[in-house]
């Protein structure tokens, strides 16, 4: 029974380590869009990722570009019940530079320490926005192995580099070519986190009563 439901779980996608959101991420009307970061990303299952350099150097903005040039699709506003979006890719952009390609690529499992994600927060310095609410998806792993991606949902406070809500999503890859594959884990995590967003927000709504 308990390799069913992890059976189960690995094909739909699911999400794990919850936190409690703060008021602020149901109060605030406007969202800005930091990114995907990859900063800590690590590629898993080496057959599948034979070129690590082009996934820093060509992939990494190419994910980041296809976020805006196809924002109908991965329209983070309307998940997210936002009355409006802008985009402020500034600082991933520069942070997924980091990675050394010789060591983008493991054999091993693979995690962020949640712990880990208010220090990266903290680097955030946005040329755009200096306040407001800020979300970005701070990218864990994609794993050819499970066909999977993991990855963290967070929003933060932008002045304060607080965050205010931060969870974790993994998210079944699919779709034909290199970019679109991994593309798709995005999708399926703004559509699995706009639920849990909505349905944390009704509980907001009635404890407001």
């Amino acid at each position: 029974m308990k390799k069913l439901t992890i059976i189960i779980l690995m094909v739909l996608g699911y999400s794990v380590a919850i936190s409690q959101p703060d008021p602020k991420v149901f109060t605030t009307s406007d969202l800005v869009w930091c990114g995907l970061d990859y900063s800590k990303v690590k590629c898993i299952g080496p057959d599948g990722f034979n070129d690590p350099y082009a996934i820093k150097e060509q992939f990494f903005r190419s994910w980041n570009h296809l976020m805006l040039s196809e924002s109908d699709k991965y329209n983070f506003k309307e998940a997210y019940l936002k009355e409006s979006q802008t985009n402020d890719l500034s600082v991933v952009m520069e942070r997924n530079t980091l990675p050394k390609v010789a060591d983008l690529v493991i054999y091993d499992s693979y995690s962020i320490p949640e712990e880990d994600l208010q220090s990266i927060i903290s680097t955030y310095e946005l040329e755009n926005a200096q306040d407001g609410l800020g979300l970005v998806y701070i990218m864990e792993t994609l794993n050819k192995n499970t066909q999977h991606a993991s990855m963290y949902m967070v929003f933060f406070d932008i002045a304060s580099k607080e965050i205010l809500w931060s969870k974790k999503y993994i998210s079944k890859a699919g779709g034909f070519g290199f970019r679109n594959y991994w593309a798709r884990t995005v999708y399926e995590t703004i559509k699995a986190s706009g639920d849990d967003y909505k349905a944390a927000y009704k509980s907001f709504k009635r404890s407001s009563k």
